[in-house]
């Protein structure tokens, strides 16, 4: 998880002293400006490019005033030694003029569109300059080396320019040594720190967070003695951290998101008295966490989420003076027991613990002895919380009032009656527990709470009436009880909702999309919603994602959900009864990235518009009755990573041509269970390259992709919060006025986090993989899978997929492919699962199969393969059945040995016997051909004969052979069973 905890009141103190030094600057005006310096100015200004309906002060600078009085504009006997020209919508021009004003002591262009300096090599020329700030300026390209030369410079701020690009210069000059105050936050400045960073040995002020910095510190920066602020967050860092212990005036150290390591000696935090902010998170630092940091006198925050810290906490010291107001240790690898001395820091606003591996029981009422508390989490452990012992309404008011409570995992089964009274929540999450029965009618009349999150328990209904209740739920998740009947909606400022994995079967009003226009993600999975899917889904305006699969859907897809172009990511539509073609009104703009129609009655054809879908990464169109060719036009997706198209009517070969361009990015194909015949041609295997390359850790994860297009969650929070009436926003803006900005930003981030599902949505498809159907239900990017069976296709099989290192499972059954098995195919040493099974290969098994080391399943059986059966560890842990129906093969697993096997039957036989005639024989056949055909009669031309013989042959067929199995497929709109061999199963 995202967090930023910007310490407002240390950019303040910054602010002050940079105000400070610019009134120490010599600013004494002279009643008179010199001409040339004026001219210069004219001239500056004359060739500027400003919004003159927004300037202050460029709009009023003329020849009529001295230019010393003009505004941004600060002289000293008549030289020009400070120019302000920050806010004046500078969008670009030439700045040539300000290298002549030699005098010049402090410039400030921050906050302008558009600044490029990138053509100026002559700020040596401004060597007296000593305060420069051309922050949020828009500077795009490098700035000059030579500001880095400036002697005289002690402020020099870069920071929020996305496009500024830029290193920190080897060799820091000592010239640069009166430099205090450095900031290059929110650029593109890269690269690691020089060790010459310590000739800044009077540096206060180090703020280089979120740019593209790497390498490791140098130790040099343990020399840096008068650092008050340091921060480095948000960048590319590794290995271990240096010691600060000798920086005594210390009070921010933010490190966090970065990918530092190690074990942090307790030595390294040693004298640092004045020590207020420390925040290691999203590292890898591990081991136990140095016990000098919660003896640190002046500590206030403390944030070491989502490292590896481990072991058991200690007693805190000194619990009753701590001046810890926020403790973060959630995302780590603590254990044992919380100790009770947590809950003695009588100044603590935010407690987080969750996900570590902390054990025991907690007390609910633990929490009132911390009076000041507003975020507690504790999700996600092995604990067991017990609700708090209230016996009296009066009891309530011995609770702090809670923003955020957070007691996912915990054990609980009933909501803890405290509850009643947080009329302040924003927050509350009690999932993945064990609470039974109804929801109570009172949760929903927190006027505050924005996100609430139930899912996962045995919650049977909710309490009505739903009707006025005022609420602002934001996000709303009951996935995975037991809810049933109408699903209400009563909010229309929900943006997440999630019913899936209930008994729902309508919704209450039925014109859900108009009831619930602004929503972004709607899940409803996996219940029992029924009927045509309604118009009014193609209002929600903001909709980014809606899953409706595993429902009982009926009728045609609206064709609206296609059209759309609101930028929709996600549909899923999968796993209901849904009829007629798929919507070929995909518009340009179309902007999805998932797209599932499987297991439905849909026929026709793929719709040629779907090529407008640019971004496209899974199209699940499986298990349909679609009749069509292979989608060739689909090739110009170059984004296209799963692609499913089993069990439908698809037919003909797959070559495309060398013109539609290529899937280099597929890694889940499946086109089993059609018709499609032909060889795979090489040049189509050829292009897929990311099932060329072997798997390493890098591409660990699940296949996801964002919701938004660089999304701000304070912006989008602002767009939200359109949504509340006057009188709420009031509330809800008394009600966060009282927090510090940094606490409201870390909530505010994790709360929306939570809404737009972590701004991301991970994939999911059902594949066969190992002889069986999967649901995997987060892709990992690493996956890959091949799955050719049960068609037509025939030749031998290609050499080009033995370059498939990265593929995990590949199934060519059930089809005519014929000659060798590749000798190269040990080149698969990913390989998972591997069938070959009812075709027609010959030869030998290659011995280079046994050093597949990952094989788990294979399945050569039904072939014409002879020979020894490679001896190996893999090779020998499968069963006979992988290897039945090869006469000619022995040895282990078989039970026919190689000595014993029979002779093949002579080709050639005696010439004078051909000729003869046994009578015998020949009176056996016929009789047997009359009785066979007094028997086959009826069954041809008597339909009901036809299908009572049908069903008891397969019942017979199905009690002696073990390896088949009934399937149920769907033909012109009727269901049919059929016996199928199991390992082909669909």
């Amino acid at each position: 998880m995202m967090r930023t905890t910007p310490n407002s009141w240390f950019y303040f103190i910054s602010l002050l002293c940079l105000v400070d030094l610019t009134i120490t600057i010599n600013l004494a005006t002279a009643h008179y400006c010199l001409d040339h310096q004026q001219s210069l100015l004219l001239h500056l200004k004359n060739n500027l490019t400003y919004n003159q309906n927004q300037s202050k002060k460029l709009i009023h600078w003329n020849h009529v005033h001295d230019c010393c009085h003009w505004k941004g504009v600060s002289c000293n006997k008549g030289h020009v030694i400070a120019l302000d020209l920050s806010q004046e919508s500078i969008s670009g021009g030439n700045f040539s003029s300000l290298f002549h004003m030699q005098f010049l002591q402090s410039l400030n262009l921050a906050s302008n569109g558009f600044i490029q300096f990138g053509t100026y090599s002559e700020f040596q020329n401004l060597k007296y300059l000593r305060y420069l700030n051309l922050s949020n300026a828009s500077i795009v390209g490098e700035i000059p080396k030579n500001i880095f030369q400036l002697s005289s410079l002690q402020v020099l701020d870069l920071s929020d320019n996305q496009r500024l690009n830029g290193f920190l210069p080897q060799n820091i000059p000592y010239q640069l040594a009166s430099l205090n105050y450095l900031n290059l936050s929110h650029t593109n400045f890269s690269g690691p720190l020089p060790e010459s960073l310590l000739n800044l040995r009077k540096l206060s002020t180090l703020d280089l967070s979120n740019c593209q910095f790497n390498g490791t510190l140098p130790n040099s920066m343990s020399n840096l003695t008068h650092l008050v602020y340091l921060d480095l967050s948000f960048n590319n860092f590794t290995g271990p951290l240096p010691s600060f212990n000798r920086s005594n005036a210390l009070r921010s150290f933010a490190l966090n998101h970065n990918y530092f390591s190690g074990t942090i000696p307790s030595t390294h935090f040693n004298g640092l008295a004045n020590l207020v902010r420390v925040d290691l998170g999203d590292n890898s630092f591990d081991g136990r966490v140095p016990s000098t940091l919660f003896a640190l006198p002046s500590l206030q925050q403390l944030i070491l989420s989502y490292n590896r810290f481990e072991g058991p906490l200690k007693e805190l010291p000194n619990c009753s003076s701590s001046s810890l107001e926020m403790l973060d240790l959630s995302g780590n690898n603590f254990q044992g027991p919380i100790p009770p001395s947590i809950f003695q820091l009588k100044r603590l606003f935010l407690l987080q613990l969750s996900t570590n591996k902390f054990n025991g029981t907690i007390k609910l009422d633990n929490i009132r002895s911390l009076p000041k508390l507003k975020t507690f989490d504790l999700s996600h452990n092995n604990l067991s919380v017990v609700g708090a012992n209230v016996t009296y309404d009066q009891d309530f008011s011995y609770f702090p009032m809670l923003y955020n409570l957070l007691l996912a995992s915990c054990k609980l089964d009933a909501f803890p009656s405290f509850l009643r009274n947080q009329s302040t929540l924003l927050y509350l999450d009690l999932s993945n527990n064990q609470i039974e029965g109804i929801i109570p009618n009172w949760i929903w009349k927190f006027e505050f709470l924005m996100a609430l999150n139930l899912s996962n328990n045995f919650l049977e209904g909710m309490e009505g009436p739903f009707q006025n209740l005022g609420s602002n739920l934001f996000l709303l998740d009951l996935h995975g009880n037991q809810l049933q009947g109408t699903a209400p909606i009563f909010t229309k400022s929900i943006v997440s909702l999630d019913y899936s994995n209930n008994n729902f079967s309508s919704f209450f009003p039925a014109d859900i999309g108009n009831q619930i226009p602004n929503v972004v993600n709607l899940y409803l999975s996996n219940n029992s919603f029924h009927g045509e899917i309604h118009e009014s889904f193609c209002n929600m305006t903001f909709l980014r994602l809606l899953d409706l699969s595993d429902n009982r859907f009926t009728g045609e897809i609206p064709k609206c959900l296609a059209t759309s172009d609101r930028s929709l990511r996600v549909l899923s539509l999968a796993g209901n009864e849904l009829s007629g073609h798929v919507p070929d009104t995909f518009p340009t703009s179309c902007a999805l990235r998932f797209l599932d129609f499987n297991g439905n009655l849909l026929d026709g054809t793929v719709p040629r518009s779907l090529t407008n879908c640019q971004n496209l990464q899974v199209l699940n169109l499986g298990k349909n009755q679609l009749i069509d060719t292979f989608p060739c036009f689909l090739k110009n997706i170059l984004t296209l990573r799963v692609m499913i198209l089993r069990s439908n009517k698809f037919h003909g070969h797959i070559e495309c041509p060398s013109s539609t361009g290529n899937w280099e990015k597929l890694q889940i194909l499946d086109l089993a269970s059609n018709n499609f015949s032909g060889l795979l041609p090489s040049s189509l295997l050829r292009s897929w390259k990311a099932l060329m390359h072997d798997e390493d850790r890098s591409r660990f994860g699940h296949l996801s992709f964002g919701l938004f297009d660089n999304i701000n969650l304070i912006q989008n929070f602002g767009i939200l919060t359109t949504e509340f009436s006057n009188a709420d926003k009031m509330k809800f803006a008394k009600l966060v006025a009282v927090e510090p900005l940094f606490v409201v930003d870390h909530i505010v981030s994790h709360v929306m986090e939570g809404v737009y599902g972590i701004g991301r949505y991970e994939d999911s498809v059902t594949i066969v993989n190992k002889g069986q159907q999967m649901k995997l239900v987060k892709i990992l990017i690493a996956f890959t899978s091949l799955d050719f069976s049960s068609n037509h296709f025939e030749g031998s099989v290609p050499e080009e997929i033995t370059n498939f290192k990265g593929l995990h499972a590949l199934n060519l059954s059930q089809n005519s492919f014929s000659g060798h098995i590749p000798s190269n195919i040990s080149n698969l040493r990913n390989l998972e699962s591997l069938d070959l099974s009812m075709n027609s290969l010959k030869g030998e098994i290659p011995t280079e199969l046994a050093s597949l080391s990952f094989l788990a399943i294979m399945n050569l059986s039904y072939n014409h393969l002879v020979g020894r059966i490679p001896t190996g560890t893999q090779i020998q842990s499968f069963e006979a059945d992988s290897f039945a129906g090869n006469e000619g093969l022995c040895g282990p697993p078989l039970t026919q040995g190689c000595g014993l096997l029979p002779p093949l039957a002579s080709k050639t036989t005696d010439f004078d016997h051909g000729s003869s005639i046994d009578w015998t024989i020949l009176s056996v056949e016929l009789g047997f051909t009359f009785g066979f055909g007094m028997f086959i009669m009826p069954l041809i031309f008597w339909k009901r004969w036809r299908l009572w013989f049908s069903e008891k042959a397969d019942g017979v067929l199905y009690k002696i052979v073990p390896q088949l199995d009934f399937v149920y497929e769907h033909h012109g709109g009727k269901k049919y069973r059929t016996l199928r061999w199991k390992p082909f199963s669909l």
